[in-house]
């Protein structure tokens, strides 16, 4: 079995069978690097470092950008869903 047959067959499962917009794969991305950043931040992050509110500067800067990645995928899927709007509406 090839590379390509079994990511067709993982893509077609995790979508089902639907196209994921570029700008989602985009924010998906931007939310797995965000995890990690977080993860690495809460992991490794020195008490020392803590600001007065219990966070460092950079766990606020991880959660950012898990939620600048939500924001780009919920535009992503809008603006899809507005393209095909507009291509099933053409005479």
């Amino acid at each position: 079995m090839s590379d390509d047959a079994a990511r067709s067959r993982r893509s077609h499962a995790l979508t089902g069978g639907l196209a994921v917009p570029r700008i989602a794969k985009l924010g998906f991305a931007t939310i797995a690097f965000g995890i990690v950043f977080d993860l690495s931040e809460h992991s490794f992050a020195l008490p020392a470092h803590q600001a007065a509110t219990g966070f460092s500067i950079g766990e606020h800067a991880a959660h950012l950008m898990v939620l600048i990645g939500m924001v780009v995928v919920l535009v992503g899927v809008i603006v899809d869903g507005i393209h095909t709007a507009r291509r099933l509406n053409r005479p």
